[in-house]
This record gives structure tokens, sequence and C-alpha cells, in this order.
């Protein structure tokens, strides 16, 4: 056994037991702080005494529920296996409960984000990365209906990077970027829960560019995170599924510099200065379903783009309408609250009321 006088000093909450006389089997716990240091601490003089220090080599590693063998989807992000995508109204319906002029929307920027088409030239305009990711994950996850076909549910869930809840979810992210964040919020999801809902969304641009509009509609992708490994403070590496690579999981990783709050992903070319990873959980996407901010945007950029007063007169109306709607669907509930109640009331009273009637002409046959 080991000498009784020897103790071992380790990091808030791990634990250890004796191993021989002069060894310890270490338990970790939690996240480790970097360098993880260990000492051992001598208990024969009167005063405890450091008599030996040593920083242990340590990996910390995890894994989320995320299989991409197993749950990746049929498909890549490529034109030759998901063929020509044009999205149809059904598709926009099934996307969002409501938004602000919906058939402008659907031929704006609705169409622009949600489609695959190969143009005259020979190049390829858009990409369903979103979609592709957000619906292997949700599955993987168990947090899909079986019976929903998986390439309507693409659409749906690319689209769905347009509704209110994933935009203001994305926005702090947006607005105040950090990969050292992002990478910290899978972590944590993976040591609280031991599974994460969070997609990475990389190559964003910094929201003070000039077109910032247009490069977020051709810039961003959007990945998968499934596993990390860290080995000191300053450098960790994060596995991701890659829907436009989905047979490379094992050799596609985003790689963070901690120390500096930046990242480089390879795979898009993305070097070291980047500064931007979206890491939106997924029931913002799942829950989503109105589109006022990016319907509401779509008919400012059409204003801008043909200078007419009357789409401005269309956006106050739409905006004096989505306002009455709202409050509409406010007060409807709480009258139709007030009735549901009443109308227990009335049931309650009329109930009372023929038992007592029934009671009554019980005792008088009695």
């Amino acid at each position: 056994m080991i000498d009784a006088a020897l103790q071992l000093a380790l990091p808030s909450g791990w634990r250890a037991l004796p191993d021989g006389e002069r060894a310890w089997i270490v338990f970790p716990a939690g996240r480790p702080i970097f360098p993880v240091v260990v000492g051992v601490i001598s208990l024969a003089s009167p005063r405890p005494r450091l008599v030996a220090e040593r920083a242990l080599p340590v990996m910390f590693c995890g894994r989320n529920r995320f299989d991409p063998p197993r749950d990746r989807l049929p498909w890549a992000n490529r034109i030759d296996e998901l063929g020509s995508v044009e999205p149809e109204p059904r598709h926009l319906r099934a996307t969002f409960r409501f938004a602000l002029a919906p058939k402008t929307f659907f031929r704006g920027l609705y169409r622009d984000v949600v489609g695959l088409r190969r143009l005259p030239d020979g190049s390829v305009q858009g990409g369903l990365c979103t979609g592709l990711s957000r619906v292997a994950l949700a599955r993987a996850l168990g947090r899909l209906r079986e019976q929903e076909a998986l390439r309507d549910l693409v659409l749906v869930l690319h689209g769905r990077q347009l509704s209110d809840r994933a935009l203001l979810a994305g926005l702090p992210w947006f607005l105040f970027p950090s990969p050292r964040r992002a990478y910290q919020a899978f972590v944590e999801d993976l040591l609280e829960q031991s599974w994460s809902e969070r997609c990475f969304d990389l190559n964003v641009p910094r929201p003070w560019r000039r077109d910032v509009v247009r490069a977020l509609l051709g810039q961003g992708h959007t990945v998968v995170p499934y596993a990390f490994c860290q080995r000191d403070a300053d450098h960790a590496r994060v596995w991701v599924y890659d829907p436009n690579l989905p047979d490379q999981a094992d050799a596609t990783v985003v790689t963070f510099d901690l120390r500096h709050d930046r990242y480089a992903y390879p795979p898009l070319a993305v070097d070291e200065q980047r500064t931007t990873v979206v890491a939106v959980p997924l029931a913002a996407y799942l829950r989503g379903n109105t589109a006022v901010l990016a319907s509401l945007g779509n008919l400012l950029l059409f204003w801008f783009g043909n200078r007419r007063r009357g789409t401005t007169l269309a956006v106050l109306l739409a905006l004096a309408g989505s306002l009455a709607w709202l409050l509409g669907k406010r007060v409807s509930g709480r009258i139709g609250s007030g009735r549901s109640r009443g109308t227990r009331r009335q049931r309650r009273f009329t109930g009372a009321s023929r038992s007592a009637a029934a009671s009554a002409a019980s005792a008088s046959r009695r």
C-alpha cells in the first residue's frame, strides 16, 4: 500500500485510489484546466510539504451520439447526387406558418437560399448544406417523425435558417463572434448531457462587410460536430460531418486556436484568421415556423433594388397587418380561454343542478 504519509494533490473534483506502494489511479472529472498539474504532499513533517510536482500529459476527448457512417443521409451536397432542386410553394408552407408577402418572399430571398441549380454557363448555384446537416443530426437524435420524407425535410430545415428563431438565436454568435465560445458550448453539451444538438456554421463573413448579405448567401457552410480532442490550453480539434464530403468524416477536422480565438477548416480553404462560428442548437430550426424578419428584409431588398414607393407602403401595411394579426391572436386567445372557463363553469353548474334534481326525485320516490 501507499505510504500513509504521502498524499496526492489533484485538480478540483478529481479523485484517486492507491495502486501499489508509490502509484495512484486517478479519476478525472469535468473539463480539465491545462496544464494539468499533480503534486505529491508529504505529511510526515509538522507542516505538509510538496515533495514532487508534475504536469500530466492529458488528452481531453469526447464524442457525440451522431455517428457519420450510420447517420449520414443518402446524398452528398452535390448536384450530381441530389439533382436540380427547385422549391415549390408547398415547401414554403411546410417551412413557415407565417411570413410577410409570402409570394414575394418565395420568389425572392427564400428561393435564393433554398435550391440547387445548374446555370447556363455550367456553374452550380446554391446548396443544401444546412438542411442536410440538420436533418442528419435530428434523425440521429430521434427528433424526426418516421413518416416524413427526408428530401422534403432537407428543404424545410434548410429554409428554416430564415426563421425568426434561427436568426435571433444566431445573432449573438454573428455580432460577437468567438470560435472558442462555440467550441466550449459543444464540449459543455457533451459533458452535461452526453450529446449535443449544435451544428457549426463556418466561413461566416464578418458583420461589417459591405456585401454581408451576398456573402452570407454564398459563403456560409454548415457541418455537424461529432467528436473533439484537446491536449493543451491553446489548441483543440473537432471532427465534423461535412455534407459536401460525407465519406470523409474521419478526415474533416476543424482546428481551433483557443488562445487567439481563431479557427481553420482546410476543406473550405478557411485559414486560421477566421473568427466567426455560429453554433445554434437544433431546436431553433425544428420550432422556427415564422419568418417575419426575413420576409421583411426581402421586401426592403426589393424596394432598394427597384426604388418604388409603392413597395414602401406595402412594407408598412405588411407590418401593420402582422402586428394586428399577433394582437388578434393574443386577444382571441384570451377571449377563447375566458369562454372555455365560462363553459366549464356552466357545465359544472348544470351538472350540479341535474344531480340535485335527481336526488330530489329519488327522495320523492322513496
